[in-house]
């Protein structure tokens, strides 16, 4: 370092008279003094000499010098890369001998939190402890917007009525609980999700973009409500409120209550969309109806009714209402006046009712469960308000669904 400024130093007295390429007359005549120039006319070799050893002396020095200074940046380069090498060699067989234990011992844990980072979960089947590519087997459209995804599991797996299964989109690590449509209680190979693209939805329009023989990662099942036979057994009427795609929610229910020989449990159902091409499983139910008459009762309703002739609508037109649940719902508990009397005393029909042990549930669109029930909130155990607020239910008789 301190030979390179010595010999700078030096170099800048060396520098010749005059370079030819740069020097103007002008200039040359100002630098050379008179004596010179008469020794110059005299040997016109001499001058050409002397340029010529001044500039191979400045070559010299110039190739010098960068040959000096780039030998500390080539051995700094050649340091990075084989420090880069070596890591990536470490951190290869690493993983190569953790990978061998894990297959070795045959479960995957989740003790190394190094792997874990580069892992998405076991591939044995669903499980609600790791995220699991899951293929995506089939997809039918329903409707313009709509989709039902027919999921292939890797394995056999369980998956509880009434419970949810988490989707990711791994581009932006966002992702949303889907109920599936016909969960059992014995195990599965495939899962069905139904599944509305919204412009405001991340996962959802993911999902719609996703292709057939695509591997999606997924998450659980995770049980929403406990509506499993030997818990629906503990209700005599159950109500529900379904709005669009939320009617996933409900029919596995429908299904094992509907089948549970050990218990009649009393099912009825207000289906509400947009329109009637939105009304998901219509035939489905209207098949359940007509099999079980005395034990389910289904009503729709649309936002607007259909404008072609040819389509003849007999449901409710508008936002579900008082009027529409009137009737159809459990009815809710007692209401209790001033002087201490119930508001339905007399009654013997509505007191046989108040008798039985009854829920109403709510699913569907955030904005259709605060119109219906109020907001939810984080706990879900926000006051009820909405239309069945305005009936007299209370917070223990409504159940909703969390969006």
């Amino acid at each position: 370092m301190f030979r390179l400024s010595t010999c700078s130093r030096a170099a800048k007295s060396a520098t010749p008279l005059f370079t030819p390429s740069t020097a103007t007359p002008s200039a040359l005549t100002s630098r050379i003094r008179p004596a010179q120039l008469r020794f110059y006319a005299k040997h016109p070799k001499s001058h050409l000499q002397q340029q010529s050893q001044s500039t191979t002396q400045k070559t010299t020095f110039n190739s010098t010098t960068s040959t000096t200074a780039r030998a500390p940046k080539t051995s700094t380069t050649s340091n990075i890369i084989t420090f880069l090498a070596a890591s990536s060699l470490g951190i290869g067989a690493y993983l190569y001998q953790w990978n061998q234990h894990r297959s070795s011992s045959g479960v995957l844990s989740s003790s190394n939190p190094f792997f874990d980072f580069f892992s998405t979960g076991p591939a044995e089947t669903l499980t609600t402890e790791k995220w699991t590519p899951i293929q995506l087997k089939k997809i039918t459209k329903l409707t313009p917007h709509t989709s039902l995804f027919e999921f292939h599991l890797p394995a056999p797996c369980t998956i509880p009525i009434s419970s949810a299964i988490y989707v990711k989109d791994d581009q932006i690590q966002a992702m949303r609980a889907y109920t599936p449509v016909h969960s059992t209680e014995a195990d599965q190979e495939t899962v069905q999700l139904l599944i509305k693209r919204y412009s405001e939805g991340q996962v959802s329009r993911f999902m719609h973009d996703a292709r057939e023989g695509q591997m999606i990662e997924m998450r659980g099942p995770v049980v929403i409500w406990p509506g499993g036979k030997e818990d629906l057994k503990q209700w005599d009427e159950i109500g529900m409120i379904a709005g669009g795609t939320g009617i996933t929610a409900f029919m596995p229910i429908i299904h094992s209550a509907l089948t549970n020989p050990d218990k009649k449990v009393n099912i009825s159902l207000l289906f509400a969309s947009q329109s009637p091409e939105e009304l998901y499983f219509k035939e489905e139910l209207d098949y359940l109806v007509k099999t079980f008459p005395h034990q389910l009762r289904v009503s729709y309703a649309v936002d607007r009714a259909p404008t072609d002739a040819a389509t003849q609508w007999e449901g409710h037109v508008g936002f579900v209402n008082q009027a529409m649940l009137q009737g159809l719902l459990p009815a809710p508990k007692k209401a209790i006046t001033q002087g201490g009397e119930s508001a339905d005393q007399g009654n013997g029909e509505n007191k046989e009712k108040h008798a039985k042990k009854s829920i109403v549930l709510v699913c569907g669109p955030e904005s259709m469960v605060n119109h219906v029930a109020g907001t939810r909130g984080m706990s879900g155990q926000e006051p009820i308000r909405g239309v069945l607020g305005a009936m007299g239910y209370q917070r223990e008789q409504v159940f909703r669904f969390p969006n």
